[in-house]
């Protein structure tokens, strides 16, 4: 936002300089970015009377002029036409410097001396006019006086970088506001009530706003008999200023009360707009406008639209359309100044990549009540400026709900927030500068009324920050903090799942973190049962994409689709994991929060480790997993783990099993089914498991167990059997465990053999035994005894010794 200081000074002597303002606006909170000149210095630049104009002897293109700059009377050649006798001019004397450094020196033209240069506005660094039209001054300016000082082109331009919630200050009257709360100065207001004269406007025109939701005030008013033509050039100039490129007086007008007041207008040719009629409504499905930059724009329903009877004619808020410009040929306008939905002009805006001033300050919201003022404002100057007649008559249409409101204000607070010692008497003082209505309720509770100027006081915290801000922050004296130090410890959830990431990195895994949300088509492709509990999805309203549509009940598809990526890009060797949330609704549709589950997922595929010329790799199969999981079970001290075979619907039927906790499931390990895995487009061997953390926590023990070292030594044997292949490794060593009594302190499967020496239908497995006692060695008669009733419990098995 930038404010050019002495046009700000219309409303309020701040009574400084302008760099003395910005120092107190950034220090109360509105950051002025910079303070800049607005023009360069003209020295040797005056205001010169053409006195007399003739042709140029020797050129056709050029002409003769006679210029009075009060001390001497000189001779110039010119190339311009649009000046005239008894015109007032920019005159560079010789030896002057125009911008870009140009030395302006006495020559000789085709035979004629000339003795300076008139210049145009582009000349003296003004973007006003065509390049080749020398600049007209006022009638009144004085004879002979510097161009710079008469153009105010030493004015100071304070830069504002205002947050989004500092709507109000987009506006130099609402600037003279928060200038006014800070210095006790008083804001002076334009004059804005226009002479009406002439025909009634609801006599001849309407408006209808057929979404008040969208637009909750819309305002109109006509002037006619004006005639389009430049505006002043003291309003040119602001505009300059204030970073806006003048048109004409019409246009110029609505920017300049736009700068004024923060409030968008917008004029329409009156004769263009069909049936005497305005409609403010949604845009019918590919409906078309050609904006005022020329482009056919092709809207839908969701755009607010301003319409005659017959066609668009505009964007609400955003942009005009051509069809109603305002042109040379004008000669009677309607003025609209409105209040339109913020996120409805943001969604145009963006839609059509159409930022703009007008957007910009409706998308941050503007003041119901400045609407009004504003339009009479318009009203007033064009037509002063034009000549025009403002009919009689004003259209409001005016649905807004939108009232000043209150907010409770206790002082206590204020002084207990910032750690001051602020007198209720300054705290009311400082809120009244605002602005601010108070009622006394009680002896520490102020009623404040907030007026609709400034929508970002909504609480009591948002007053205590006006009131600091205001006060001074740098009077806010410095404290250390005090309060009561609370230990602040992970639970112990929190911790388990640290030591799963930290055990799972050791054994090589990387970790994944996926979106929580998925497609509900990819369960069905998983090959899940319409009545497994993985399909009760929770729905999002409003998804990103048909991928993320669904709340997660199962991790597996974030890691399958990181697969995919990895083996699309011959990342071939993956050891992948993901702890994390899913979601199962308590009821369809959803009325409770859902449940929320911590769950662990695996995923191996290729050679583990990388293939080396040092170390030989292995596939990364079922058992990659198994080891992974029985290192987190041992390390927590999870006993009662056991396995069974059994498949998931997307798992391969023979190399799958289930995981038990105390005989309940808590999760599976299997590889991919075949089928799935080309459906996911998986070109090798994928093996998975999820296993559900909750029943692991609670049976979890993070206390480390100690063990001293043993006495005595060990005795080790090998025991081989051979047993029907329906029984499981796992039944045989718990019988192994059962007969060994307390002298067991170790058995292990080394080996597993099934081939021509063992009968069909049956395997070998052979088993490592560790035999120790803690209270002497162990005898040779002791260790056959134990090994006796090891064999014979395995024989209740049907087993047999090998060898």
């Amino acid at each position: 936002m930038q404010v050019p200081y002495r046009w700000l000074k219309d409303y309020i002597d701040p009574g400084m300089s302008a760099r003395e303002l910005a120092d107190l606006l950034t220090l109360s909170g509105i950051e002025v970015g910079s303070v800049e000149r607005f023009g360069a210095e003209l020295p040797g630049v005056v205001v010169g009377l053409v006195k007399k104009v003739e042709q140029h002897p020797g050129r056709s293109n050029l002409t003769l002029v006679e210029v009075d700059i009060g001390e001497a009377v000189l001779n110039v050649v010119c190339g311009a036409s649009n000046f005239k006798a008894g015109d007032k001019v920019p005159f560079a004397k010789p030896g002057s410097i125009l911008p870009g450094d140009r030395l302006i020196n006495e020559t000789k033209l085709y035979g004629a001396l000339s003795s300076g240069m008139l210049c145009s506005a582009h000349e003296l660094g003004l973007e006003l006019g065509a390049e080749d039209e020398i600049l007209i001054l006022d009638e009144q300016a004085p004879l002979g006086a510097p161009v710079d000082r008469l153009l105010d082109l030493d004015e100071e331009i304070l830069h504002l970088e205002l947050t989004p919630n500092r709507s109000d200050c987009l506006g130099l009257i609402g600037v003279a506001f928060e200038v006014a709360a800070l210095t006790g100065a008083n804001v002076v207001f334009p004059p804005c009530e226009p002479v009406e004269r002439g025909r009634n406007l609801k006599d001849f025109f309407q408006v209808k706003v057929e979404d008040t939701e969208l637009c909750p005030r819309y305002t109109a008013r006509a002037i006619e008999d004006l005639v389009i033509a430049k505006s002043p050039l003291w309003m040119q100039l602001r505009l300059l200023k204030a970073g806006i490129r003048p048109i004409s007086n019409v246009v110029d007008v609505t920017n300049y009360v736009m700068w004024e007041y923060g409030q968008p207008l917008h004029a329409f040719d009156l004769d263009l707009l069909a049936a005497g009629e305005i409609i403010v409504r949604r845009a019918r499905a590919d409906e078309e406008l050609i904006t005022l930059d020329g482009v056919k724009r092709k809207l839908d329903h969701e755009v607010l639209i301003i319409a005659d009877s017959s066609k668009a004619v505009g964007l609400a808020g955003v942009m005009g359309g051509k069809n109603t410009e305002i042109t040379a040929a004008t000669r009677a306008v309607l003025i609209e100044a409105a209040a339109f939905n913020p996120k409805n002009i943001r969604r145009t805006a963006r839609c059509f990549t159409l930022p703009s001033e007008a957007s910009q300050r409706f998308e941050k919201g503007v003041n119901h009540e400045t609407v009004l003022q504003a339009q009479n404002r318009a009203a007033y100057l064009i037509g002063e400026l034009t000549d025009g007649k403002v009919l009689n008559g004003l259209i409001d249409i005016n649905s807004s709900a939108i009232k000043p409101w209150t907010i409770q204000l206790r002082p206590s607070r204020v002084n207990k927030i910032l750690g001051t010692d602020i007198a209720e008497e300054e705290i009311m003082a400082i809120l009244q500068r605002l602005g601010l209505q108070l009622e006394l309720e009680n002896e520490d509770q102020l009623v404040v009324t907030v007026p609709l100027r400034r929508p970002d006081l909504l609480i009591e915290e948002d007053l205590v920050e006006e009131i600091v801000r205001l006060h001074g922050y740098d009077r806010v004296p410095t404290t250390l903090p005090h309060g009561e130090l609370i230990e602040n410890r992970e639970s112990l959830s929190e911790r388990l799942k640290s030591l799963i990431r930290d055990l799972l990195v050791s054994c090589g895994f990387y970790e994944c973190i996926t979106y929580s949300f998925i497609n509900p088509d990819i369960l069905s492709r998983l090959r899940i049962a319409e009545d497994d509990r993985r399909m009760l999805l929770i729905p999002v309203q409003n998804p990103f994409s048909e991928e993320q549509a669904a709340m997660r009940t199962t991790l597996l598809p974030g890691l399958l689709k990181a697969a995919q990526h990895n083996i699309s890009y011959r990342e071939l060797n993956m050891q992948l994991f993901e702890l994390g949330a899913v979601y199962t609704p308590r009821e369809l549709p959803i009325e409770n929060l859902p449940e929320e589950t911590e769950r662990l997922t695996l995923l191996v595929s290729g050679f583990v480790p990388e293939p080396s010329w040092v170390t030989p790799s292995r596939r990364a199969d079922f058992y990659e997993i198994k080891g992974a999981l029985e290192v987190i079970f041992k390390r927590m001290q999870v006993e009662g783990i056991t396995y069974i075979d059994r498949a998931e619907p997307f798992t391969h039927p023979t190399r799958s099993a289930q995981l038990l906790l105390d005989g309940l499931k808590i999760g599976f390990i299997g590889e991919l089914h075949p089928d799935v895995a080309a459906d996911f487009a998986l070109s090798q061997p994928v093996t998975l498991a999820e296993i559900e953390l909750d029943p692991l926590f609670r049976k979890a023990n993070l206390v480390p167990r100690v063990v001293a070292l043993p006495r005595y030594p060990a005795a080790n044997r090998d025991l081989a059997v051979v047993v029907s292949k329906e029984i499981s490794a796992s039944e045989l060593e718990e019988a192994i465990w059962g007969a060994g009594g307390k002298l067991l302190s170790a058995v292990r499967l080394f080996d597993l053999y099934e081939g021509k020496q063992v009968p069909a239908g049956k395997r070998s497995l052979a088993y490592s035994l560790i035999f120790r006692r803690e209270e002497g060695t162990l005898t040779e008669a002791e260790i056959s005894e134990i090994l006796k009733k090891i064999e014979e419990a395995l024989f209740k098995f049907g087993a047999t010794l090998r060898g």
